[in-house]
Parts: structure tokens; sequence; C-alpha cells
């Protein structure tokens, strides 16, 4: 949530923050239609890059929505939630063609059960005690369990080394600088307007478009997994 206070307009109470990301939803899901369709060699694989798809549009629609709405009442608190929960469904869903698509054996599966795991287990745990868990703790969760990436990033690059990864290295760290600037609340570029929550949007479109653009790289390419 923005520490200052941000001039609302008709429809939408903190514009910035719901029409980017609202935008970006729509933008996503185009894009991701296309990277399935690029997929299409393997039901497999259309339904590992149709689970990061639909991660990254559920959780730019629910943040779009949630923060188009004037605080108090219901359906903001339902939306927060869901807003919330949208974090940990990205980083699993982000996972998911990763391990599914260029790994195999314990390295597919092992990851992913282990990932998929905690983050619904921080799905059910953020729903429930909402506010009794503090800002640190919730991202202190997502960043941990998003780092778990930089095990993927070390056997990849023994493989195809920084140019194949470099895209999974910029979206984890446009992840990680936004998220510092959540916590720190800083800084404010336009009073009012765009502030260190506005911020903090932005870098997690950043972080999601380098990550899509990592995925693209081997959305068609065959015979690139290996065992562990």
């Amino acid at each position: 949530m923005p520490s200052e206070q941000i001039i609302s307009i008709p429809g939408f109470s903190e514009p910035f923050s719901s029409l980017s990301h609202l935008i970006a939803a729509g933008i996503f899901l185009a894009l991701g239609i296309w990277l399935m369709i690029r997929g299409r060699t393997s039901h497999a694989r259309v339904l590992s890059l149709a689970i990061f798809v639909s991660s990254v549009v559920f959780l730019l629609a629910m943040s779009g929505v949630f923060h188009l709405l004037e605080p108090g009442g219901t359906a903001r608190a339902v939306l927060q939630r869901l807003d919330h929960a949208g974090i940990f469904f990205l980083i699993a869903g982000t996972f998911t063609p990763v391990h599914g698509i260029l790994f195999k054996r314990s390295l597919r599966w092992g990851v992913l059960l282990f990932v998929w795991t905690i983050a619904i287990s921080g799905i059910v745990l953020k729903s429930i005690y909402f506010h009794e868990i503090a800002e640190w703790l919730s991202l202190s969760l997502y960043l941990g369990l998003g780092w778990v990436g930089a095990l993927t990033g070390v056997l990849l690059y023994r493989r195809f080394h920084f140019e194949f990864i470099k895209y999974l290295i910029f979206g984890a760290l446009a992840y990680t600088i936004g998220a510092i600037f959540e916590f720190l609340r800083t800084p404010i570029l336009i009073e009012g307007i765009i502030g260190p929550h506005e911020i903090f949007h932005v870098f997690v479109l950043f972080g999601i478009g380098f990550h899509f653009m990592f995925i693209f790289q081997f959305s068609r390419r065959q015979n690139i997994s290996f065992h562990d």
C-alpha cells in the first residue's frame, strides 16, 4: 500500500497502480496467447505455458481491480487478499514452464512440487492471517521463494551460459529492487501520483516482461531439456 496520499480520479482510487496493471493484463494476455501458440509442439508444453500466462494475467487483473476500488468495503478486502495470493501464484507459475520444459526427473517434478507446495501454503496462510503477517515477513517469503530460482539459474548457466539466462537474472533483479523500494517507502517521483508503491508496480511489470522474454526463448525449441 502507498505511504503517501494518492490523488484519485473518478472510477480509480489509485490511478497509476490500477491502470498500469489493467492495461498490462490485456497486453500480456495477448502475448501469452501468442506464446502458447508457439509452444503447441506438445500438450504438456502448452499447459506449462498456460499456467505461466494465467498467473501473470491473474496477478495483474486482481491488482488492477483492487487499486481502482476506494478504501473500505468487503470487495476491496477480498481483492487485496487475491492480489497478494497472485504474487505466490505468479512465482510458482513462472517456475512451471522453466522446470517443466528445461528439466527432467527430480529437477522437474521435485522443484515444482516444492515451489507449488510453498506457494499454496503461502496463499492459505496469507489469506487467513492477512493482517497478522508483517509486511517484512511477506516480502521475505515472496523474495525467498522467488530466489529459489538462483539454483535454476546456476544449472542453466552451466549448460547454456549467460546469454541464455540473462533475462531470468534481469527479471529477478527487477522484482527484488521493486520490493526494496516498496519496503523502504521511497522514492516519491511525483507527489500524489507516482510514489514508491507505483514504482514497485513498474518494477513488477519489468520483472514479468523479462521473464516472459526468457521463457519465449525456449517456448518452441525442441530437445533442450536435460536430466539431473
